[in-house]
C-alpha cells in the first residue's frame, strides 16, 4: 500500500499534532481531531502501532492489537475454527465498529479507517 494511504499523526509538544507522510511533515494542528480530519480529507487513514496481543502473559497466535500513542484502540484476529475459519475479525474498542474480512491487511485497514473516522468525528454510516 502506498505511504500516502496511511499517514502518521504524532503529538508535538507545545505545538499540537503533526501529520506526516513518511518523515515529511505535511501540516501541524492545535487539536487532535483537526489532524484526523485532515487525514480523512486526503482519503487516507492514520497509521496505528501494531503488536501481538498478550493474554495472561502469553502471545495469542494470529491476534494483534492496535495502539495510538500507547493507548490500545483496536484488535484483529484470525478465526481458526467453525464456518468462518480463515477469515479475520476486526474491532475498534471505542465506538463499536467491527467486521469480518478475508485478509489480515483488510482487517488492519478496517481498524485504521474506523479509528480515523471516529476521532475525526465523521459519520460512521
Amino acid at each position: 500500500m502506498p505511504a500516502a494511504d496511511r499517514l502518521t499523526v504524532r503529538f508535538a509538544y507545545q505545538i499540537g499534532f503533526q501529520v506526516l507522510d513518511g518523515s515529511a511533515i505535511l501540516q501541524t494542528f492545535e487539536k487532535q481531531d483537526e489532524a484526523f480530519k485532515f487525514v480523512l480529507g486526503r482519503g487516507a487513514r492514520v497509521w496505528l502501532a501494531w503488536s501481538r496481543t498478550v493474554i495472561g502473559g502469553q502471545t495469542a497466535p494470529f491476534d494483534f492489537t492496535a495502539a495510538f500513542q500507547q493507548e490500545k484502540v483496536g484488535r484483529i484476529m484470525k478465526r481458526m475454527h467453525g464456518p468462518a475459519a480463515g477469515t479475520w475479525f476486526w474491532t475498534c474498542h471505542d465506538g463499536g465498529a467491527h467486521g469480518t474480512v478475508e485478509t489480515k491487511d483488510e482487517a488492519v485497514a478496517g481498524v485504521e479507517r474506523a479509528f480515523t473516522r471516529r476521532i475525526a468525528g465523521a459519520d460512521l454510516r
